[in-house]
């Protein structure tokens, strides 16, 4: 009986290890060190939670094949420097820059916070390849004085520069 034990035991292990490794999930870089550079904005989705004081909620989506279309105008440019300022630049479709938002930038593991004079942004960020950037948060889309709207954003990096 304990030969017939240790055999099963010894059985057991053996197809144990032999099992293939399960995968394991890739390891996203720190945001510190991805983020430096220029990045285009390629689509919007917002949820808008109960819209200005109402029931109803609605959905605004742009995406990338329609951004122009929806919006009327250039993809938005972000510009992160190493040393941790940022500029947002949005451009018209005639390539003429309508307006400029500046402030600071930080990260904290997956979390990247953007501070304007008058308001900070924080921002869920993953990274899913291909240079792309996935930015969620919880915002006040709507402007009812409730951030309660459901926000991604995905970016590009066109540049390691923030030109």
């Amino acid at each position: 009986m304990r030969t017939i034990l240790l055999f099963l035991a010894a059985t057991g292990l053996f197809l144990t290890a032999c099992q293939p490794a399960a995968p394991q999930e890739k390891e996203q870089p720190p945001l510190k060190e991805v983020l430096p550079g220029t990045w285009e904005a390629v689509s919007i989705n917002v949820k808008v939670n109960s819209a200005m004081d109402t029931d109803s909620s609605y959905v605004f989506d742009v995406p990338e094949e329609l951004w122009v279309q929806k919006l009327g105008v250039l993809p938005v440019k972000t510009f992160y420097e190493a040393d941790n300022k940022y500029r947002q630049v949005y451009t018209s479709l005639t390539n003429e820059e309508l307006s400029t938002t500046r402030g600071i930038w930080n990260t904290f593991s997956d979390t990247l916070m953007m501070i304007e004079e008058n308001t900070t942004y924080q921002y869920v960020v993953s990274l899913p390849g291909n240079g792309l950037a996935e930015f969620r948060a919880q915002l006040d889309w709507d402007g009812d004085g409730k951030a309660d709207d459901d926000y991604l954003g995905i970016s590009r990096q066109i540049s390691k520069y923030a030109n």
